[in-house]
């Protein structure tokens, strides 16, 4: 056994090499779901108390779809291609679901049918955040 020089001992590195590795992150930003806000949720507008329990467990799949496997605006047709996605103006009775979003005057609710006849989600996007306004049993 031989016993090691000090110039030995200082050319071999303290530092694991896992330390030196520079960190990469888990998944990129764009690879993940959008966020859900209920932030500017219409509560005079929301049809979901007392909604139809099919109705309302079909809404709610439409929102858990959405925040698991929507990425960008453009996934809607690719991951949920049933599902029916509209703009709508601010006039009419669609005027009462802009209520509250004067400080958004850009933002552009849309409409996406739950069921033929039945079942609306109201909703509009600003950057990687879904913002739902109402879900209503009945459309306009």
């Amino acid at each position: 056994m031989t016993i090691p020089k000090p110039e030995e001992e200082q050319s071999i590195s303290s530092i694991p090499q896992r330390v030196t590795e520079i960190p990469q992150p888990e998944e990129a930003p764009e690879a993940k779901p959008l966020l859900i806000s209920f932030e500017r949720y219409n509560r005079g507008e929301c049809q979901l108390d007392g909604m139809n329990p099919k109705m309302a467990k079909k809404a709610l799949r439409v929102v858990r779809d959405v925040g698991v496997n929507i990425k960008a605006e453009d996934d809607f047709k690719k991951c949920l291609p049933k599902l029916e996605i509209t703009p709508i103006n601010n006039s009419g009775n669609y005027r009462k679901l802009y209520k509250g979003l004067f400080d958004l005057p850009d933002a552009e609710i849309k409409e996406a049918k739950i069921d033929y006849d039945k079942g609306r989600l109201f909703f509009f996007l600003i950057d990687r955040v879904f913002y739902v306004v109402a879900i209503r049993e009945s459309h306009y």
